[in-house]
């Protein structure tokens, strides 16, 4: 055996050393898979449960902005114009730093498309939302009928609909990545639990390897130390 080659010092040594590093190593994986999983939750919060925020607080504030701008083109108080005026402002204010907002989280191909379709759709909205208004301070209340039933009613209906499609896929993300991190989650504790088995399993073994290394000679020390005083020096016995 290796073992009984060397001094019982370096015995101890080696086999402490091997332990400790097989704890160590089990250490490095933990941190590494911890590390892992921590920046999959990063990802996730920084990204894909604001960008999905974003884009519901864009629905939100563009399904309010159809409800006015139909309410203001169907009623006959041309009040309504001024006094919708500071919510609409305040509204296109928080959408366009919702949409920059969320152009700068759009990364693969098909997001970067879709935000352009929905960025478009945006701009044929309030430039028919604009129209209707024009003709409504105009008094010419036929033209803004028309300009609503037949430009208003159907880009609105579209920029919806782009804008949901845009929240619907972050919120696929956001569910693939709560999948990835119960998934990694799931593997890191796996992980562990194999390697604090094998390491306890290995480093019992050591410690056996290195008890009988030490507890063998001297057994076979004790049996020739008993033959010897039993008068049998015909020769060593087994240990």
């Amino acid at each position: 055996m290796f073992l009984s080659q060397i001094s019982i010092g370096k015995r101890l040594t080696l086999v402490l050393g091997l332990i400790l590093a097989l704890f160590f190593a089990s250490s490095v994986v933990a941190v590494v898979k911890l590390g892992q999983l921590g920046q999959e939750i990063d990802t996730m919060v920084s990204d894909n449960i604001k960008t999905e925020r974003a884009g519901a607080d864009w629905l939100r504030h563009t399904t309010s902005g159809v409800q006015r701008a139909a309410a203001i083109a169907k009623s006959s108080d041309a009040s309504l114009i001024p006094y919708f005026a500071p919510a609409t402002a305040e509204s296109i204010r928080n959408t366009n730093e919702l949409q920059k907002f969320i152009e700068s989280k759009m990364d693969t191909p098909e997001e970067k498309k879709l935000f352009d379709q929905v960025g478009q759709l945006r701009k044929d909205y309030l430039a028919a939302r604009e129209e209707v208004s024009k003709f409504k301070q105009a008094g010419d209340a036929e033209s803004a009928n028309k300009v609503f039933n037949e430009r208003f009613e159907p880009t609105s209906r579209s920029y919806l609909a782009g804008v949901q499609q845009m929240v619907d896929a972050q919120r696929a993300q956001l569910d693939e990545a709560g999948k990835r991190s119960e998934t990694l989650r799931a593997q890191t504790t796996l992980l562990l639990q194999v390697c604090t088995g094998a390491s306890l399993l290995l480093g019992a073994l050591l410690a056996w390897l290195l008890a009988t290394s030490i507890t063998r000679p001297l057994r076979h020390a004790e049996a020739i130390a008993e033959a010897i005083a039993d008068m049998d020096l015909t020769g060593q016995p087994e240990a």
